[in-house]
């Protein structure tokens, strides 16, 4: 869900932050919904939709997001809140993610991201039980490829590509590899995912 976040924050930044709040809705379905190179629906397609609010030109922005999910326990919607604030240069936010039918899967992030170099680094601090995150991407010739380390669980790459598709929908296309650590339970994982989404 985070880089939905991120990416819209830039967006609306890099469009100049107007002086009136602004608000947007989208939503979308992906032929899986991977977090960190891990599939949450078990290889399945999944449906999503998301609010998100600028409060004008003083950086601060909140939402909310919505997935399904697909887990041993029965859990099959995924809400995220989050809030955060940029100068155009630092982005900093906090982002509470919950499931229905186990609490314990519930969890908290607070983040920080910036620019160095045309390289984003974003880095995520875990909060209940969730362990730290950092992420490194770059774009070239409209390709977007990242390299992320979660601790104690593993790391992950990923190459994409977003494109136009007709009655303005957007289109993407990205090939995604897990590299669990030893001892974390988790099983590697490499997936091709098609994702389609709209803006309102």
């Amino acid at each position: 869900m985070i880089k939905s976040f991120t990416t819209a924050i830039a967006v609306l930044l890099l469009a100049g932050m107007p002086t009136m709040a602004t608000a947007g809705i989208s939503a979308g379905a992906n032929s899986d919904y991977l977090f960190r190179g891990i599939s949450q629906t078990d290889g399945s397609t999944s449906a999503w939709a998301e609010y998100n609010h600028m409060f004008g030109d003083s950086g601060f922005m909140a939402g909310a997001w919505l997935g399904q999910v697909d887990y041993a326990d029965g859990s099959d919607l995924e809400t995220d809140l989050y809030a955060g604030w940029s100068n155009g240069d630092w982005t900093v936010g906090y982002i509470d993610y919950n499931y229905n039918g186990d609490a314990d899967l519930d969890g908290s992030e607070f983040f920080i991201s910036k620019e160095v170099m045309g390289v984003s680094v974003d880095y995520y601090l875990g909060q209940d039980d969730y362990t730290d995150y950092v992420e490194f991407g770059y774009s070239v010739m409209g390709v977007d490829v990242s390299y992320g380390m979660w601790e104690d669980i593993g790391d992950n790459w990923s190459v994409s590509k977003d494109f136009d598709l007709p009655m303005g929908l957007k289109g993407s296309l990205g090939y995604v590899s897990f590299m669990a650590d030893d001892g974390s339970m988790m099983q590697d994982e490499d997936s091709f995912v098609f994702g389609v989404s709209k803006s309102l």
